[in-house]
């Protein structure tokens, strides 16, 4: 195929390999225990089970020890036994499936060949670059090499070494070369993260953001980040349990900036290295002392690569530079890089800038003199080059943000940097991508002090000018799938190529920390608004919701102080919007209702269309139907006038929504249909899945399973090759929900489970309540009614805390048919009164019809079936008026049993004849129960 690399393609399916792969043995963890729960197994067989270690029995000892712990906790109950029979059959079907599955794809991923250089997707390695001419330090290393040893003990426990001492000893140079030497003994991944601890141009890293780091490196999705400290540490903790993971935490602050990113338990293996010594942390302390002459030798030796004969001199040398490593490198790459220096000559140059740095610039002569000689060694125009990457948030240093900062093109930049790569004044992070030893910016930074302070303003202002418009085009493409009209090059100096949104994401992942380093350090509230505004849509995606909502709270604020009403408006706008993503209604209402008078008054449509949007959207959550259409008629109008169909195509998305929520499903449908078409004609695939999401729902409110099905299974594919983990949650509920109507409880119970934890990382209220009605309705038809009622009570708190009506009269009638179920008939019927009056309020046919079904169940369980055959009567009025053939089932069947409760025997049959048909016809997992009811006659 002509224009496509074959390493590429490879790399991505062994990206979606490995994603399968973890799903897999995600599910197959999920169904051991439930496997294990269901027949009650032990707590010790219950963790064999989840770790994968457990033989399994054969199903018909575990089907037999249900049924007898059934009969023993339920009595002779047999639809419970029955349900509880099938949902362990099921499970343990499931787990054979799975673990037969992981063994052939095991097999596969062992014996594939990759077809070239390409990294395999796992273990993760996210060490830097180790040095060849690492020299010494055999004791130190010897300890560790212990420690590793006794991790293999039985005892769990995390290996933590503190590796502190001076500047420039080499703490990081050998950290790094220890993990490199014991990488093989940690197959679960070798992670590095710079905590900034003494970095002179950046603030230490908060435990909060490293974690963000951390996380995302081992593949946790940014929009899954929990939004505090205690959360996110606990998440780490979780996904490092039984890990063998070596973990490197390099330029620590304190102990406290350490402390929360240790993993809990496991073999893993930590490095901190820190100037200080942590003496509040439980680690063994390595301390590093400059190296003894002998080694110092044979490191310069080493780093020179090339013959010295001057023994003395190379002596004097290694004592001039106190053993210090990074001394002892520099000096040696400026000896290799100038053939006719001699050692002698460099130790007099040495000793002469030693005598001339009477104020030393690093705090340590040895370092300083060996940068002055190597920074004296440079031409003109790579020591100022050299100056100003002092000015560089240093987040990766690349070619185009030091072109704009230098004031080069972008080859010439990128010839400086690799010269100055060679030198040993910066280092390579990844391919093209640089950092500098906090000394050497240190450095620097002391010769800027001679420098005329406009033009190191003027060099800092094309920076932030590269990265405003680079971001200004990425974020463009992100919102139009390729670059519009909207971002014009003002910008003179170079931007990359950032064609589609792929390259896009590319781009902003790995500038976010850059861009962020930018914002935080800029007080110009100008700049804060424009780099704000180019950073929201990547935000919208990725969030965290926490820093997103920081980040736009500070642009309103600055727009403000500029003046600038156009500005002001969409800083408001970008507010509303992730105020509402963090379920923070009355903050987003209060946004984007001033926003939409400031884009009234500048008579600016098309952004009113998008606050009038968003405006619906929260007013469709908290029950304001009337409003929430008018809403989003107002811009669905605007965008259909102007022609912009992809906004269009948005909007009906919503409309669909709205349409299902008033039990508007044909309308549902057709919105959500015309707004795939557009989607995909318009070759969005991101909001395709949307439009499929949207559809998934109005099928299933329909029910009409089997559509429902396929179109949340076409979504989740198209979110999960795009990463949406938010969206798979999602569409991932919509199948837990067909499958919970077609009675298969304990898969859907696994479908709900995932989404719940996407939801509760991400910190989304809205979608944590949701599923958590679901995951209740199925634990009390698995038999499990304890936890199905604390898991429905908490839906009902949450759903009272945000304020969402629709949700919380869901959860209460749940509840109150959970605690019909379970015979405490007034309990249920409070929480059924309840239900009632919201539905009322909302005039929301279905729930009325689901509740007034609801009813009929409680008064038939309290011995009064005229009363049940009223309630039912009124649930089949309402279920014929709204087409829907569950409730006018449901209501078929309360009939029949309220007929046999009063011995009208041929009216029963007849009305549980017609209620089968149905559940037969849409697949309802009622069916089997009303088919036994008439076999029983």
């Amino acid at each position: 195929m002509p224009g496509v690399d074959a390493a590429d393609v490879w790399q991505a399916a062994r990206r979606d390999f490995g994603e399968r792969l973890r799903s897999l043995r995600g599910a197959a963890r999920l169904s051991q225990k439930t496997l294990a729960k269901a027949i009650g197994s032990s707590d010790s067989t219950l963790s064999e089970l989840e770790n994968g270690q457990g033989a399994l029995p054969p199903k018909s000892e575990l089907v037999d020890a249900y049924v007898d712990k059934c009969l023993e906790a339920l009595g002779t109950d047999t639809a419970v036994v029955d349900e509880r029979r099938k949902a362990i059959r099921s499970a343990y079907e499931q787990l054979v499936r799975l673990h037969d599955h992981l063994g052939d794809i095991a097999s596969r991923e062992s014996t594939s060949p990759a077809p070239g250089p390409v990294s395999p997707a796992l273990p993760l390695n996210t060490l830097r670059r180790d040095t060849h001419a690492f020299t010494g330090r055999e004791g130190e290393l010897a300890l560790l090499v212990d420690a590793v040893d006794g991790l293999d003990d039985a005892h769990r426990v995390v290996a933590v070494h503190a590796v502190d001492g001076m500047p420039g000893v080499g703490k990081t140079t050998f950290a790094l070369h220890a993990a490199h030497r014991l990488a093989d003994r940690f197959p679960d991944g070798q992670l590095f993260l710079n905590l900034h601890g003494h970095s002179p141009t950046s603030e230490p890293v908060a435990p909060h953001d490293a974690l963000a780091s951390l996380l995302t490196a081992v593949g946790v999705d940014p929009l899954d980040l929990p939004a505090d400290l205690d959360r996110r540490s606990a998440l780490w903790r979780s996904a490092l349990a039984g890990k063998r993971v070596l973990l490197v935490l390099d330029n620590a602050a304190d102990d406290e900036q350490v402390e929360p990113l240790l993993p809990g338990e496991g073999r893993c293996l930590v490095l901190v290295t820190s100037r200080r010594r942590l003496l509040g942390l439980d680690a063994v302390p390595v301390d590093l002392e400059p190296l003894p002459t002998g080694e110092a030798e044979e490191l310069f030796r080493r780093a020179a690569a090339r013959p010295i004969s001057e023994p003395e001199a190379l002596t004097a040398v290694a004592e001039l530079c106190g053993g210090l490593p990074l001394a002892l490198t520099i000096l040696a790459a400026r000896f290799r890089n100038r053939r006719a220096l001699t050692v002698g000559r460099l130790v007099e140059e040495l000793t002469e800038a030693g005598r001339r740095l009477s104020a030393l610039r690093s705090g340590n002569q040895a370092v300083a003199a060996a940068f002055e000689l190597s920074y004296r060694d440079l031409p003109p125009e790579r020591q100022r080059f050299f100056r100003l990457l002092g000015l560089h948030p240093r987040e990766g240093i690349e070619r185009y943000s030091t072109a704009a900062l230098c004031g080069v093109g972008v080859d010439e930049a990128q010839e400086h940097l690799t010269a100055l790569y060679n030198e040993h004044l910066v280092d390579e992070l990844v391919l093209d991508r640089f950092d500098m030893h906090d000394l050497i910016t240190q450095y620097v930074l002391d010769l800027l002090e001679d420098d005329d302070p406009a033009e190191l303003a003027t060099a800092l202002g094309s920076m932030l000018d590269f990265y405003e418009q680079a971001a200004g085009v990425a974020g463009d493409v992100l919102v139009h799938g390729s670059r519009g009209e909207e971002i014009p090059n003002w910008f003179t100096g170079a931007v990359p190529e950032i064609p589609d949104d792929p390259a896009a994401m590319s781009w902003f992942d790995q500038e976010r920390a850059n861009l962020l380093s930018c914002l935080e350090a800029t007080r110009d509230a100008g700049r804060i608004v424009g780099l704000t505004l180019c950073l929201a849509p990547y935000l919208r995606r990725t969030g965290p919701w926490d820093l997103a909502l920081g980040l736009h709270r500070r642009a309103a604020a600055a727009a403000r102080v500029v003046d600038d009403v156009d500005a002001e408006g969409q800083t408001l706008l970008n507010l509303g919007k992730a105020a509402f993503q963090a379920d923070l209604y009355d903050e987003a209402q209060d946004a984007l209702r001033a926003a939409g008078r400031i884009f009234t008054e500048l008579g600016d449509r098309t952004s009113l269309a998008h606050a009038m949007m968003c405006l619906g959207q929260i007013w469709m959550q908290t029950g304001e139907q009337v409003d929430a259409h008018n809403a989003f008629s107002q811009a669905l109008a605007t965008h259909e006038r102007d022609g912009n169909l992809r906004e269009v195509a948005a909007v009906l998305v919503e409309l669909g929504t709205l349409h299902y929520y008033r039990d508007e499903y044909p309308e549902s449908i057709a919105a959500n249909e015309r707004a795939s078409r557009l989607y995909e004609e318009a070759g969005d695939r991101a909001g395709q899945a949307t439009a499929l999401k949207g559809l998934s729902h109005a099928w299933l409110f329909s029910d009409d399973y089997g559509r429902a099905e396929e179109a949340a299974k076409r979504a989740r594919e198209l979110y999960r090759a795009s990463g949406n983990r938010f969206g798979e949650a999602q569409t991932c509920s919509v199948i837990g929900s067909v499958r919970r109507a077609r009675g298969q409880h304990a898969e859907a119970r696994e479908d709900f489970e995932f989404a719940l934890g996407v939801y509760e990382e991400l910190g989304d209220r809205a979608g944590i309540a949701m599923a958590l009605i679901e995951l209740g309705v199925v634990l009390y038809h698995l038999g499990d009614f304890a936890l199905g009622e604390r898991t429905l009570r908490r839906a009902v708190e949450l759903y009272e805390e945000f304020g969402e009506p629709m949700g919380a009269a869901a959860a209460r009638k749940e509840l109150a048919d959970l605690l019909t179920r379970t015979g405490r008939l007034p309990e249920a019927k409070d929480m059924l009164d309840e239900a009632e009056a919201g539905y009322q309020k909302l005039d929301d046919r279905l729930g009325k019809a689901a509740t007034s079904n609801s009813y009929g169940a409680w008064h038939l369980a309290s011995g009064d079936p005229r009363t049940a055959r009223r309630h039912h009567d009124e649930a089949l009025r309402l279920a014929l008026e709204i087409a829907s053939p569950l409730e006018q089932a449901s209501a078929l069947a309360g009939l029949g049993r309220a007929a046999r409760a009063l011995g009208e025997g041929v009216a029963a049959d007849r009305a549980l004849r017609e209620a089968l048909a149905i559940y037969q016809r849409i697949g309802a997992g009622e069916a089997a129960e009303v088919a036994r009811e008439l076999a029983a006659g």
